[in-house]
């Protein structure tokens, strides 16, 4: 009996693991050195500041490694929530000539299904494989990816991208990874989540139910929408506002209304020119330099790195700021480290691009479940709940200007009435008082008297009346 009870308490345990093992996964995610244009990695010297060649200290995107077909091909592959597919290059590339061979893996199957994919910067085509893939789980899986035979991208530095694309319900489910993950019974929920430790530096890769921080009260959350250019598939939300901080004071902002998409495929934020002429005497306050780089991007590069501007942007009921070192690019010039915010300003788009510098400060989960972002920081200035603050700055400003103006009217009203009015109405009515008060008075003098000689008048009325019958009987006779 013991033995039963040991075994059936063991197996508990193991089942209640193995539950716990497969609610969450965590995957170490690469830092990979990239010159691809859609992280803006072509740097150029300051226009009227420096000149000389530049060589760029720090651009990374975040990264995986997987293997494909039964040989086990190898590839660091991007993570790329800015896009929806997964596809390896089929030809050597200028940066890397490791590419997928499908007459090498035995288990390779070549579908109908013909690979057409566009970015913001270019585009691939080729055809989609079905074959084994090693990623998470620790037995192969079978997988639908795209194999790249023609890529329109220049200076890719990379072996590959994983779309995390938002919503799989209105695109073909077989293209997306986490679902075939879920269908495989590794995860429950194909929600995920970005999380970097400053501590140790490392940066992880979440996926499943249980997300760490995410229960914590200093969060804030954003409702996805239907975006106009990508339906429902990717990470789009509504943004409200943009903003130049100097510490924690905010030098200016302003209102807008535009899709923000959270993209860790490039490490910029990217937001529309028409806004940049709002902040151009702002940045010039910190040092900083508009430039004018190719196809109608402007960047802005500083040279105090003490004293570099933040940005903050707002969701519906949050102001998010950014602005930690990775907000920054280092760029040494002739021996001259300067510094170019990875913000820019593009004539070629109507959203917001939030990419891959925000996810190291914010903690940020992908719920497709919910239809939802949520983002966490430790620094809780980092995260302002503005709208309770919002309504109750609004309520002393509008209680301020309703008693201003009774204060004022008030004030106004009597000095108008005591000018215009006090002759016409309370002189005349003083009058009729006092000559009320007078008659009142003589009234009262009056009716001393009468009552003082009511005696008297008894008797003189008698008199009369008797003087009077007198002369009566005296005519009579007559």
């Amino acid at each position: 009996m013991k033995n039963t009870n040991s075994i059936r308490f063991f197996s508990l345990i193991l089942l209640f693991t193995f539950f716990k093992a497969i609610s969450s996964l965590q995957i170490p995610i690469k830092l990979v050195k990239s010159s691809n244009k859609r992280s803006k990695g072509g740097f150029l010297p300051i226009k009227n500041m420096v000149s000389g060649k530049i060589k760029d200290l720090d651009n990374y995107l975040f990264a995986v490694d997987v293997t494909l077909g039964s040989d086990k091909q190898p590839f660091t592959l991007i993570l790329d929530t800015g896009s929806e597919i997964v596809w390896v290059p089929g030809i050597p590339t200028d940066n890397s000539k490791r590419y997928y061979n499908p007459q090498t893996s035995s288990t390779s199957k070549r579908t109908t299904d013909t690979l057409n994919y566009k970015y913001f910067d270019g585009s691939i085509s080729g055809q989609y494989y079905y074959d084994q893939i090693n990623f998470i789980l620790s037995n192969n899986f079978y997988f639908t990816f795209g194999v790249a035979n023609q890529i329109n991208i220049d200076n890719n530095g990379f072996e590959g991208i994983i779309g995390l694309g938002r919503n799989y319900n209105n695109y073909n489910k077989k293209y997306s990874l986490l679902q075939t993950i879920k269908t495989n019974g590794a995860i429950s929920s194909t929600k995920f989540s970005f999380k970097y430790n400053y501590n140790n530096k490392d940066l992880i890769f979440y996926i499943g139910e249980i997300h760490e921080d995410f229960s914590k009260s200093n969060i804030a959350s954003c409702s996805l929408i239907e975006s106009e250019s990508y339906d429902s598939r990717l990470w789009t939300c509504e943004l409200y506002s943009f903003g130049v901080k100097k510490g924690n004071e905010t030098l200016k902002s302003i209102s807008i209304e535009y899709e923000g998409l959270f993209d860790t495929g490039t490490n910029n934020v990217i937001f529309p020119s028409e806004i940049l002429k709002d902040f151009e005497t702002i940045f010039i306050n910190f040092n900083c330099y508009i430039y004018d780089e190719s196809k109608g991007e402007h960047c802005v590069y500083c040279r105090n790195g003490n004293n570099l501007p933040k940005i903050s942007f707002g969701v519906k009921d949050y102001i998010l700021t950014l602005g930690k070192d990775n907000f920054y690019t280092k760029l040494k010039v002739n021996n001259e480290i300067i510094y170019r915010l990875r913000l820019i300003f593009s004539d070629d788009t109507d959203i917001c691009t939030i990419g891959q510098n925000f996810f190291y400060e914010f903690h940020t989960l992908f719920d497709s479940d919910n239809d939802v972002l949520k983002f966490y920081n430790e620094n809780e200035g980092s995260i302002i709940k503005h709208s309770e603050k919002a309504r109750i700055k609004l309520w002393i400003i509008i209680t301020i200007i309703i008693g201003g103006v009774i204060i004022l009217g008030s004030i106004t009203f009597i000095i108008i009435y005591c000018i215009c009015c006090r002759k016409k109405v309370y002189m005349p009515l003083e009058k009729e008082l006092l000559e009320m008060s007078s008659i009142q008075k003589l009234e009262d003098n009056n009716n001393e008297n009468d009552n003082a000689a009511a005696p008297f008048n008894q008797i003189m009325n008698i008199k009369v009346t008797k003087k009077s019958s007198f002369n009566k009987n005296k005519r009579n006779k007559k």
